[in-house]
């Protein structure tokens, strides 16, 4: 997604934001308050604020990218971020990441940015399925996607991937 791009997702307990370099410091807190993911992603629990703000310019740099900010409808705090692409691999969408901020999980937020990322996708931009990408070891992450429909699915290439059919065909 071009930094150009402006895109806003509204749900009820939270919305959908595009990021921009104002918003590092926030997605920086978020990152440290999900030190699970945060090692998971990168393998390291040392806090490195330089790959943060690689993996933010990686995800600005692609058109077919949107990295957002999940924010709370009540109180519009950024509490997490959410990255997918369209046009992706063998699937037509990939989630490439989900944080949210320890304190604000179990609440839903994570549930709501999700189904808001997928109705977009699906209705937007007419992808019929998504796969998802979890980070090696986070069961956290597998379990949250088993909940909400995805399975873990052997793609053509032979890769194992979590996938959901988010339209119907």
């Amino acid at each position: 997604m071009s930094t150009g791009t402006n895109t806003r997702i509204d749900g009820p307990l939270v919305y959908l934001e595009s990021l921009g370099s104002e918003h590092l410091p926030a997605i920086m807190k978020v990152y440290l308050d999900a030190p699970d993911y945060f090692e998971a992603l990168t393998g390291s629990s040392d806090f490195d604020p330089t790959t943060v703000e690689m993996m933010y310019e990686e995800a600005l740099a692609e058109d077919n990218r949107y990295f957002l900010a999940i924010r709370r409808t009540d109180t519009k705090s950024l509490i997490g971020t959410i990255e997918f692409e369209a046009g992706a691999d063998e699937v037509p969408a990939t989630l490439r990441g989900l944080v949210v901020a320890q304190v604000e999980r179990g609440k839903g937020y994570g549930r709501a940015a999700l189904e808001l990322a997928e109705g977009f996708l699906s209705n937007e931009l007419g992808a019929p399925t998504i796969a998802a990408d979890v980070p090696g070891g986070y069961d956290d992450g597998e379990r949250f996607l088993e909940a909400l429909g995805y399975r873990r699915r052997r793609l053509k290439s032979g890769e194992f991937r979590w996938v959901k059919r988010i339209a119907e065909a």
